[in-house]
């Protein structure tokens, strides 16, 4: 079956995106809207990369007032920085978010600090909106780290980014009703394993965009993201594909 992106376009939600600085590239705001626009998604869920941009401050808060509203979602990449000085998180509320990310890989202290994640996790408790947590990359940062919250917080959505290493993942996903994995750089063997399990349902589609270029220089950002989803679609089915995309972004993060 040959599968046209462009006539699914709108039912493609991502979310997993960035702008800001990674390593030695630069995405810039503008260039990041600019190739959503290309592609023509329904919704991103966005971020900048780290502490590239400052939420808070007066070039990210410009960025965020020229977002087209229709289409992207604002991410709040939360810091042990910005915890102590607002545990509650209120002067970003400006954003209008909806989901925080912990990422104890970018922030390894992180891991010396299960009660500043409970207080973040609080915080989402209260907006009920999902906590997205980066897994992989070293052992205070893989999956099996979260499984005690995921536990604690039944009445939260949570979601592993990347979902690394998978076989602990699925062991999450089995354990807890209110766990998902994001598909962010998720190798197509992780994803078979997931459905498999009996898991496939607790997929949810993310990209990481842009920062894919900063890995692979020649790709052309376009053509890879067009050529990601129909591989997805030609391995898993365009249903499933619709229902990581579209169906679950709006049942977890727009609900």
């Amino acid at each position: 079956m040959t599968t046209n992106f462009d006539k699914i376009a709108s039912k493609i939600s991502d979310c997993h995106g960035h702008f800001g600085k990674f390593r030695d590239d630069y995405y810039s705001p503008a260039y990041v809207v600019n190739c959503y626009a290309q592609l023509g998604v329904d919704k991103v869920c966005i971020m900048p990369l780290g502490s590239s941009s400052t939420p808070g401050t007066e070039n990210e808060k410009q960025f965020v007032d020229s977002l087209p509203d229709e289409r992207f979602v604002n991410n709040l990449w939360v810091t042990p920085e910005m915890y102590d000085l607002d545990p509650n998180l209120k002067s970003y509320d400006y954003l209008n978010y909806k989901m925080i990310k912990i990422h104890t890989y970018d922030r390894k202290d992180w891991h010396e600090m299960p009660h500043k994640i409970r207080g973040v996790i609080e915080v989402a408790v209260k907006k009920n909106i999902p906590v997205m947590f980066h897994t992989g990359g070293w052992r205070g940062s893989n999956a099996i780290q979260f499984y005690k919250f995921c536990r604690e917080y039944p009445e939260m959505t949570f979601i592993l980014a990347h979902g690394r290493p998978i076989s602990q993942a699925i062991t999450i996903l089995k354990g807890t009703k209110n766990t998902y994995v994001d598909s962010s750089f998720l190798p197509i063997e992780s994803i078979k394993l997931l459905c498999s399990a009996g898991l496939s349902r607790k997929i949810i589609f993310g990209t990481d965009f842009p920062i894919m270029k900063t890995f692979w220089p020649k790709i052309n950002l376009i053509t890879w993201y067009k050529n990601h989803v129909i591989e997805l679609i030609r391995e898993f089915g365009e249903n499933e594909f619709i229902y990581w995309s579209h169906e679950n972004f709006y049942k977890l993060i727009l609900k």
